[in-house]
C-alpha cells in the first residue's frame, strides 16, 4: 500500500461509517444509484451509522486501473442538415494515427470539427445549425464510423441525440479550448483513482444532503401568520421566535390563558371602556360593598348552622326542656292547694304572667298577688276566699322560686341561642343582590340559591324543634366563596386603578397591558399549531445536523491536500514540459493550483515575476503566444491519459509564426505515436512541417501513419473530400499520371471552351508540378516549401547530378507556365497551349525525371537532353 493510499485509509477512518460504506462503494463501482444513494440517508439517520469505526480496509484503492481498448475515428459521412455541409461521400480518416485534413477557409473544416465535438458530448460545443440560405432540413444527422480496438462501429447520429457514449473520451483542442485553458480555472481532465474516490464522496456527500433537504422541505409550517397588531407585544416576539430547543415549561407558559388572564382582560377592557374612570371608582367601589355584605352574611350563616353551633343549640334546648319538667315537678309539689291540673306549665305561666301584669292596673301601688281583705281575683273578679287567697300565695311562691328560676333561664338561652339562626332572603331577593354584584353565571347562582335553600330548611327545622329528627349543618360552598373572595379582591384592584386613572390619567399603561394581554390570548389560541410548530422545528433540526454530517467540505479539504501530491505537482511539472517542447519556454507564465472545490482541484494559468497583480495572460500576451501556452495547457492536461482516445485538432497554428509551426508539427508527430491525432488545416505550410515530421520519425512509420486529406467547397456547400490533387501525389510520376487523366477527360469533352476551362487548371496544376519536381527531384529535398529546415544529410550528394541543361529546362518550363498559377497584366493575353503540345510538355517532364534518376553522379556533366 503507497504512502498515499495509507493517508487517505487513515482519513477514512476517521469518517462516520455510513461515509465509509460509501467511499468503499464509490472506489469499486464508480458510481452511486438513487436506490444506494436512500440507503445512505438511513445509514446516517441510524446511530450506528453515525459511528467512527476502523473496521473496512478499501482494499480496492490498491487495483490497478484497466485500459481501455483503443478507441479510433474512422469516417463521418451522410451529412443532412447540418451547416453547410453537404459532402458526397464520407470524409474517411485511415489507418494511420497521424491525420491531416487539409482545406481551404470556407472549405468544411470547422463544421467537421463541431460535428465532432456534439458528438462527444463536449460542453462548451456550439450547437449545430442548418444552412441559413436554404429551407430547415427535414432532418439533421450524420453518420459517424469509429473502432474500438477491433469492433468497427457506424452510428446514425442526431443533433438532438445525445453524445455517443463511446466518442466522450475523444479531446479536442480548438479556438474554444484555447480560451477556456488560458482564461478559466479548471481541473485536470484525468483524475486519478484516488481523486476519483473524493469526487465520488463529494457527489455522494451532495446527494445525499439533497435527499435530507428534500425531506426537510416537506416539513411545511402550518402556523398561522401573526396579526399585524401583535408584532412588538412581547408574546408576539416569542411566537415568531419560536426555534428547536425551547422547553416544556416556556412553551408551556407561552400557550396557557387561564381563567384569571381573561378577567384581568375583561377588567382593562371595561377599565378602558369607562369614560369616567371616577364614576367606575365609585360603582365598583358600592359593588364590592354589597359583595363583601353578601359574603359576610353567608359566613356568618355558615358558622350559625355549623355542626358545633347545632350542638349547642340541642344541647341548651335539651337543658331548658328538662328544667321545665324539674319547675313543673316543683310546682305540682308546692301546690297541693291546688284544684285543677297544669301548674307549672307554658300555658298557666303565661296566664300567670299576664295576671301579674293586670294586678297592676286594678291594684297599681299592691304586690301582686293582692289578697288583703276585700280584694277580689283579677281573672275571675270573684271576691278571695281563704282558700283562694292560700291557693295565690303558693303560686307565686312556686313562680318566685328556684326551680322556675331555672326552667326560666334556661328557657331564655335556648330562645336567644334561636334567635341567632339568619333570616333567609326570598328567593328573589338573593337572586336580585347577586346580579347587582355581577354573580352571573349559572354555576355560581345555583351555588346561591342551594346554598340559602338549604339555610331556610334548616331553620325552620330549628324553629320547631326538629321534629322530625336532628338537622344537618349546612356547608358554606367554599369554592364558590373563594370566587367571591377573588372578584371582591378584584374590584378593589379595579377601584384602585380607576382611582389612579381618575387623578394621574394612567390610562396608556392599562392599554398596552391590555394590548399584551390580547396577543397573549391570540397566541394562546393556536396552541395546537404552536405545539405541531415546534415538532416540525426539531424535526427539521434533526435533519439540519444531519445534512451537517453530509457536507462535502472535508472530502474537498482532503482532496485538495491528496491533488497537491498525485496531481498539481505533476501537472504542472507536465506544463513545463509541453511549454519546453513547444518552444514556449521564455514565455513568463506559470500553472498554479487555485483551490479544490468539492473534491476537485482547480488550477489555471497565470503570468510569473508580473508587477500588476492584476494582470492576466490573456490581456498581456500576443495572440501566438496565447495559442501556443493554450495548446501546452490542453497537451499537459489530457496527453497522458491512461487510455487510448484520438485528439482533434482544429488549426491548431492559428496565429503561430513558422518557429512554433515547427515546434507544434513535430510535437503533435511524437503524440501520434501512441494515439490517433486529427488535424484539421489551412494552412499548407503545417502540412509540409508535420510530413517532414513525420519523417523523422522513419520513412516506414511515416508511409503507414501519416494520412493526408483534402476537402473543398463547391457550389454553395462544403465538406466535400476531394481526389489526389498535385499538391499531395507523389511527384514521383503519381502527378504527372494524374494531369495525363486530367488531360484525356478535357479532350474527350468536344467543346473547345470546355478544353480551355479544364486546361487552364491542368496548366497551373502543372505549374505546381514543375516546383515539386525541383524541390523533391532536383534538389532531392533539401529545400521543400512550407518547411521551415533545409535538410543535408545524406542529400547533397545527388546534386551533383544537376547539370547546366537541367537549369534551362525547369527555367523554360517555369516561364512558359507561370502564367496560368501567377496574375498577369490585362495587355498579356495568356494563350491556352493545344492538347498535344501539353500532353508533349507532360510525357517529357516525366521522362527527364526517370532518366535523371537513373544518372549516376560521375556521368553527370555528360548527359544533355540532346
Amino acid at each position: 500500500m503507497s504512502d498515499v493510499t495509507q493517508e487517505i485509509v487513515g482519513w477514512l477512518h476517521q469518517q462516520q461509517d455510513w461515509l465509509q460504506e460509501a467511499a468503499e462503494h464509490v472506489v469499486t463501482s464508480g458510481g452511486v444509484s438513487d436506490a444506494e444513494i436512500d440507503h445512505f440517508v438511513s445509514r446516517l439517520m441510524s446511530k450506528e451509522g453515525r459511528a467512527v469505526t476502523t473496521n473496512r480496509t478499501f482494499e480496492a484503492l490498491n487495483a490497478t486501473a484497466v485500459v481501455s481498448s483503443e478507441l479510433r475515428l474512422r469516417s463521418i459521412g451522410d451529412i443532412t442538415g447540418i451547416e453547410n455541409l453537404a459532402p458526397d461521400r464520407p470524409l474517411k480518416f485511415g489507418n494511420g494515427n497521424l491525420v491531416v485534413v487539409y482545406g481551404p477557409n470556407g472549405s468544411g473544416k470547422s463544421g467537421y470539427t463541431r460535428i465532432i465535438k456534439n458528438a462527444c458530448g463536449v460542453p462548451s460545443a456550439q450547437p449545430l445549425e442548418s444552412n441559413v440560405f436554404e429551407a430547415p432540413p427535414v432532418a439533421q444527422k450524420c453518420s459517424v464510423g469509429y473502432s474500438i480496438g477491433d469492433d468497427e462501429r457506424t452510428v446514425e447520429w442526431h443533433v438532438s441525440d445525445s453524445a455517443v457514449a463511446e466518442m466522450r473520451a475523444i479531446d479536442i483542442f480548438d479556438a474554444d479550448a484555447a480560451n477556456a485553458y488560458l482564461c478559466e480555472e479548471a481541473e485536470p481532465t484525468y483524475t486519478p483513482r484516488v481523486l476519483a474516490l473524493f469526487r465520488g464522496m463529494a457527489l455522494c456527500c451532495n446527494r445525499v444532503k439533497a435527499k435530507l433537504d428534500e425531506k426537510r422541505s416537506h416539513l411545511v409550517s402550518s402556523l398561522p401568520g401573526l396579526p399585524p397588531p401583535y408584532t412588538g407585544s412581547a408574546a408576539g416576539k416569542s411566537y415568531r421566535q419560536l426555534h428547536a430547543r425551547i422547553s416544556e415549561a416556556e412553551l408551556s407558559s407561552l400557550v396557557e390563558w387561564t381563567a384569571a388572564d381573561q378577567a384581568t382582560l375583561d377588567q382593562l377592557t371595561e377599565r378602558l371602556r369607562a369614560g369616567d374612570p371616577a364614576a367606575a371608582a365609585k360603582q365598583r367601589r358600592a359593588t364590592k360593598v354589597q359583595l363583601d355584605r353578601l359574603v359576610e352574611e353567608m359566613e356568618g350563616a355558615g358558622a350559625i348552622l355549623s355542626q358545633t353551633w347545632l350542638q349547642a343549640l340541642r344541647i341548651t334546648r335539651s337543658s331548658a326542656q328538662q328544667k321545665r319538667r324539674m319547675a313543673i315537678e316543683t310546682a305540682k309539689a308546692c301546690s297541693e292547694s291546688a284544684e285543677l291540673t297544669g301548674i307549672g306549665t307554658d300555658t298557666w305561666r303565661a296566664m300567670w304572667h299576664a295576671a301579674r301584669e293586670y294586678s297592676g292596673i286594678p291594684y297599681p301601688d299592691q304586690d301582686f298577688p293582692v289578697t288583703t281583705v276585700g280584694s277580689r281575683c283579677v281573672l275571675c273578679h270573684q271576691e278571695l276566699s281563704d282558700d283562694a287567697k292560700k291557693r295565690l300565695h303558693d303560686f307565686e311562691a312556686y313562680v318566685q322560686g328556684k326551680a322556675e328560676a331555672e326552667a326560666k333561664s334556661a328557657e331564655e338561652d335556648y330562645v336567644n341561642l334561636l334567635s341567632a339562626v339568619p333570616v333567609v332572603p326570598s328567593d328573589g331577593d338573593f337572586l336580585s343582590r347577586c346580579e347587582a354584584v355581577g354573580i352571573t353565571m349559572e354555576p355560581h347562582r345555583t351555588a346561591v340559591t342551594s346554598f340559602w335553600s338549604s339555610m331556610r330548611d334548616a331553620s325552620d327545622k330549628l324553629k320547631s324543634g326538629e321534629p322530625e329528627g336532628e338537622v344537618a349543618a349546612v356547608p358554606l360552598p367554599f369554592e364558590f366563596m373563594r370566587d367571591l373572595k377573588a372578584k371582591s379582591v378584584a374590584l378593589e384592584r379595579e377601584t384602585q386603578k380607576y382611582d389612579e386613572d381618575a387623578a394621574t390619567g394612567n390610562r396608556m399603561l392599562a392599554q398596552r397591558q391590555k394590548h399584551e394581554l390580547d396577543a397573549r390570548k391570540w397566541v394562546s389560541q393556536q396552541a395546537e399549531a404552536i405545539r405541531l410548530e415546534v415538532t416540525r422545528l426539531k424535526q427539521t433540526a434533526i435533519l439540519e445536523r444531519l445534512a451537517s454530517f453530509a457536507n462535502s467540505r472535508q472530502s474537498s479539504i482532503k482532496a485538495g491536500e491528496i491533488a497537491e501530491k498525485v496531481i498539481t505537482n505533476a501537472y504542472i511539472q507536465r506544463f513545463n514540459a509541453e511549454l519546453k517542447a513547444l518552444g514556449a519556454e521564455r514565455i513568463q507564465v506559470e500553472l498554479e493550483k487555485t483551490h479544490t472545490e468539492r473534491g476537485r482541484a482547480k488550477h489555471r494559468i497565470v503570468l510569473k515575476g508580473t508587477r500588476l497583480p492584476d494582470a492576466m495572460p490573456e490581456t498581456v500576451l500576443s495572440d501566438g503566444e496565447r495559442r501556443i501556452v493554450a495548446l501546452a495547457a490542453f497537451l499537459a492536461d489530457v496527453a497522458d491519459k491512461p487510455y487510448a482516445a484520438p485528439f482533434v485538432f482544429d488549426d491548431p497554428i492559428s496565429s503561430l509564426d513558422s518557429d512554433y509551426e515547427g515546434y507544434v508539427a513535430a510535437r503533435l508527430s511524437r503524440l501520434a505515436q501512441v494515439r490517433q491525432v486529427l488535424i484539421f488545416t489551412h494552412r499548407l505550410s503545417l502540412y509540409g512541417a508535420l510530413e517532414d515530421a513525420a519523417e523523422k520519425q522513419g520513412a516506414a512509420w511515416c508511409r503507414d501513419n501519416l494520412e493526408k486529406r483534402h476537402i473543398v467547397s463547391f457550389d454553395g456547400h462544403s465538406g466535400f473530400p476531394a481526389d489526389e490533387q498535385v499538391w499531395n501525389a507523389p511527384s514521383t510520376g503519381g502527378a504527372n499520371d494524374l494531369l495525363l487523366r486530367q488531360l484525356e477527360t478535357a479532350g474527350k469533352a468536344g467543346d473547345v471552351d470546355a478544353y480551355r476551362r479544364h486546361a487552364r487548371g491542368i496548366c497551373s496544376d502543372f505549374r505546381i508540378l514543375v516546383e515539386r519536381t525541383i524541390e523533391e527531384d532536383l534538389l532531392n529535398k533539401v529545400v521543400l516549401r512550407h518547411r521551415r529546415s533545409v535538410t543535408t544529410n545524406n542529400r547533397l550528394d545527388a546534386l551533383s547530378r544537376i547539370d547546366p541543361r537541367d537549369c534551362a529546362y525547369f527555367d523554360k518550363l517555369m516561364t512558359k507556365y507561370s502564367c496560368y498559377e501567377h496574375s498577369q497584366s490585362p495587355e498579356t493575353s495568356v494563350c491556352i497551349p493545344e492538347p498535344a503540345e501539353l500532353r508533349a510538355d507532360l510525357e517529357e517532364l516525366k521522362q527527364w525525371r526517370s532518366e535523371f534518376k537513373k544518372r549516376s553522379v560521375d556521368r553527370a556533366h555528360t548527359v544533355s537532353l540532346g
